[in-house]
């Protein structure tokens, strides 16, 4: 029995010391991970590479891999010297930098983006027989421009919850170097023209000279999206300059609500330059019921019927959303004011969803050259108009980081290696400032 009590006693000692052994390894493992990403200046991202847990010996090497613009570069392993290292990726430069400025690595210089640049970076630290590993993919994206619509100035403000929409995915409209921006325009004094003229001085000046790009997207919000289609249609170099178009309950075709609320007293909002250029392009009137819909002399549009003489290019990408409430939106006028009939159709109480759509309404054409160049019409349900860009936004979001790839990256050979990071496949791009 005594012997048996021995026995017992040294197996549970060798147990005690096998697992304080163990333990003790993993005390002296360590983490490797990388900070959030930001914006340093256009087309210089910065990061800190963070080392927790190193022991005081032996000296710590680390390499890194960066793969950026179809190219992979590989800085050697060499000795790490502090457990904070802040680097950045320098598109222009074609230089990766360590330290402040310190190069360490080069590469061909990215031009300005014409589409969104997914980033991977790939950090290894080996000390003695341990190793650990942090991987992160970042997407640099494309600058987003949001016109909003008419009456837009009233606020003479960004809307909060549309761009709190884009922040909550990565967005931002802050810092050196945004993504995000808003177009604010005197709606209620400026023609479909001169708007468009403004919007274009807005991207030339504004948004080109703080973001790293050649090309943006342009959400188009209402009038917003009629005022993108024009600079797309008639400024020089636009049809090359917007890689996606999101038009939201854009009036494509007009708007019968514009024609009627004119005729009422207080709907002098309705009489401004901007909202006459809002009227049908489709037969909205009739005299009475048994005649065929046509366009009264008072309610004819050409500004807007010149703008969808001209189809959209094919190198945009076009986006439709719109909201459906069936019958809860004008489509026509029967009779004379003050003693009119209305007709209705399926839309968001202001514009019919065949007129975000460009699509045939009461037997006119529609738009051709607009609707057959549509990626996606995505039906946002039964919203009311006001409500539709608010609640579109995240999807739009979703939307403008599509045809996005990463580099992958291969195992990490090692005889022993400590807890591995990895971000999402893909991470958006914060900007932290």
């Amino acid at each position: 029995m005594a012997m048996r009590r021995t026995a017992l006693f040294l197996v549970g000692a060798v147990l005690a010391a096998v697992l304080a052994g163990a333990e003790g390894h993993e005390e002296a493992q360590f983490v490797v991970r990388i900070s959030a990403p930001h914006m340093l200046s256009p087309g210089r991202l910065g990061a800190d590479v963070i080392v927790e847990g190193l022991r005081p010996e032996p000296q710590p090497t680390i390499e890194w891999t960066v793969a950026v613009g179809g190219q992979v570069v590989r800085r050697p392993t060499h000795p790490l010297i502090a457990p904070r290292v802040p680097a950045s990726i320098d598109l222009p430069a074609g230089r990766i930098r360590v330290g402040g400025d310190v190069s360490v690595a080069e590469f061909t210089p990215v031009p300005p983006l014409e589409e969104n640049l997914p980033i991977s970076v790939e950090i290894v630290v080996r000390q003695g027989d341990t190793t650990a590993v942090a991987r992160q993919t970042v997407v640099m994206r494309l600058p987003t421009v949001i016109v909003p619509g008419y009456l837009n100035d009233i606020a003479e403000a960004a809307d909060p919850e549309v761009m709190s929409g884009f922040e909550r995915r990565g967005f931002s409209a802050a810092g050196p170097s945004p993504d995000l921006f808003w177009f604010t325009y005197r709606s209620r004094a400026l023609s479909l023209r001169d708007a468009a003229a403004a919007l274009a001085a807005y991207v030339r000046n504004v948004v080109l000279r703080a973001a790293y790009a050649a090309r943006i997207n342009v959400v188009g919000y209402s009038l917003g999206g009629l005022i993108a289609r024009w600079n797309i249609a008639f400024e020089p170099g636009w049809s090359r300059l917007v890689d996606r178009l999101i038009l939201v309950a854009t009036p494509n075709e007009g708007s019968v609500a514009s024609y009627v609320y004119a005729w009422y007293p207080a709907g002098i909002l309705a009489r401004t330059r901007a909202a006459r250029e809002l009227l049908p392009t489709f037969p909205f009137w009739r005299p009475d019921p048994q005649s065929s819909w046509t366009i009264p002399p008072d309610g004819r549009n050409p500004t807007l019927a010149e703008l969808n003489a001209h189809p959209l290019p094919e190198s945009v990408r076009a986006y439709a959303l719109y909201g459906r409430r069936e019958g809860g939106t004008m489509s026509g006028v029967t009779g004379r004011f003050p003693n009119i009939g209305f007709s209705f159709g399926p839309g968001d109480g202001v514009v019919l969803t065949a007129s975000a759509l460009g699509l045939p309404v009461n037997g006119g054409g529609g738009v051709p050259g607009l609707t057959d160049r549509f990626v996606a019409a995505i039906d946002l349900g039964p919203q009311r108009h006001l409500q539709l860009l608010v609640v579109a936004a995240p999807k739009i979001a979703d939307m403008l980081i599509d045809r996005t790839t990463t580099y992958r990256f291969g195992p990490v050979p090692c005889a022993c290696r400590s807890r591995v990071q990895e971000a999402p496949r893909v991470l958006p791009l914060l900007d932290s400032l």
